[in-house]
C-alpha cells in the first residue's frame, strides 16, 4: 500500500519520530465488522462469531458521531455447563444494541451519546447473567444478595468504563490519536484496575500494519490495591479482613495473574481498519485460558 494512497483516507503525518494515526471518515461511511473468536478455557474450545455495524451520522472538523449496533452474535457453546450458558446468554443479552459514539478530531472514541438507553438495554442482561450465576453458587459463597450483584454489575456501565474498553481492547478505534514508531511504549489500564506494557512495532513505514505487544506488568503495591477493590464490589462484608490481611495473602502465592497480548493491525485505504488479529493468554492462580480473535471488514460502502 502506497503512502499516497493511505493519505486521502487516513492522514499519518510524521510527527517527530513517530507517525500520527488520524482517521479522517465521512458522512456516510457504512462498515461492517465480523469478529471471530475462539476462547479455550477449563479444557473447552468455545467459538463465537459476531458481527458490528459503524455508521457515520456525523462529520466535521472536531471529530465524527458514530453509530455501533451489534447485528448478530452467534455461539456454538454448549448450554450444560455455567460457562456454555453464561455464554449464550451473552450471545443473545447484546445483540441488537446501538451506541451512538462520538470522537476527537482524529476519530479517538471520547464520548457516548445514548448512555441511558444503552444502560437500560443491558438491564435484561445483566439480570439473566446473575441469576443464572446466583443459582449456581453454593449458599455460602453468596456474600451478596442478586440485587446487591445486580446493582454492581450496572455501576460498571459507566461511560468511563465502557469508553476504557473501546480504548484499550482492540477495535477499528484503538489506535486513532496516537503517535507511533517502532518502540513506542505506553501503559493501560483497564476499569478493573489492571495494567498493562505495550509495545509498538510499525511493520509498514507508512503505518499501514503495525503490531502491538502488551503484557501484565503490576507492582505488589498495584496487585495489592486489586485484590482489595475487587473484594469490595463483589464480598463488601469480607473486604476489611482481606485489607488486614493482603500481605500474607500475597506472600502466600494464593493469587496470581499473568496476561500477555499480541495485535496486528492493518489499516484499509478507505481509512477504516481492515483487519485486528490478536491473541490473549491468561493464567488465574494456575489457571490457564487463551483467545484467538480476528476482526475483519466485510462490508464496505467506499
Amino acid at each position: 500500500m502506497s503512502f499516497v494512497l493511505l493519505l486521502g483516507a487516513v492522514t499519518m503525518s510524521a510527527q517527530g519520530s513517530g507517525v500520527k494515526i488520524s482517521a479522517k471518515y465521512k458522512k456516510g461511511d457504512n462498515m461492517l465488522y465480523r469478529a471471530t473468536t475462539v476462547t479455550n478455557i477449563q479444557g473447552k474450545t468455545i467459538n463465537m462469531v459476531g458481527d458490528t455495524r459503524y455508521v457515520v451520522t456525523k462529520a466535521s472538523p472536531d471529530g465524527y458521531t458514530i453509530a455501533s449496533t451489534l447485528e448478530k452474535m452467534q455461539t456454538d457453546a454448549a448450554k450444560d455447563d455455567l460457562v456454555g450458558r453464561m455464554m449464550n446468554i451473552t450471545s443473545e443479552g447484546l445483540k441488537g444494541i446501538k451506541i451512538i459514539l462520538t470522537t476527537d478530531a482524529d476519530g479517538k472514541v471520547t464520548g457516548i451519546q445514548n448512555l441511558e438507553e444503552v444502560k437500560e438495554k443491558s438491564k435484561a442482561y445483566v439480570d439473566n447473567v446473575f441469576e443464572e450465576l446466583f443459582a449456581e453458587l453454593p449458599t455460602d459463597d453468596k456474600f451478596l444478595s442478586m440485587d446487591q450483584l445486580k446493582a454492581t454489575a450496572m455501576e460498571q456501565l459507566s461511560e468511563e468504563n465502557i469508553l476504557n474498553a473501546m480504548n484499550v481492547n482492540p477495535t477499528p478505534f484503538t489506535l486513532n490519536g496516537m503517535t507511533i514508531s517502532t518502540g513506542t511504549e505506553n501503559w493501560s489500564e483497564d476499569a478493573s484496575g489492571m495494567k498493562m506494557k505495550n509495545q509498538y512495532t510499525l511493520l509498514a513505514p507508512d503505518a499501514s500494519k503495525i503490531k502491538v505487544a502488551s503484557k501484565l506488568e503490576m507492582s505488589k503495591d498495584d496487585f495489592k490495591k486489586y485484590i482489595i477493590s475487587q473484594v469490595k464490589k463483589i464480598m463488601p462484608q469480607q473486604a476489611e479482613m482481606i485489607e488486614q490481611n493482603i500481605d500474607m495473602v500475597m506472600d502466600s502465592g494464593a493469587f496470581k495473574i499473568d496476561k500477555t497480548q499480541t495485535a496486528d493491525y492493518e489499516f484499509g485505504t478507505n481509512g477504516w481498519m481492515k483487519t485486528i488479529t490478536y491473541s490473549t493468554t491468561n493464567e488465574i492462580n494456575g489457571q490457564p485460558s487463551d483467545i484467538k480473535a480476528k476482526l475483519e471488514l466485510i462490508e464496505s460502502n467506499r
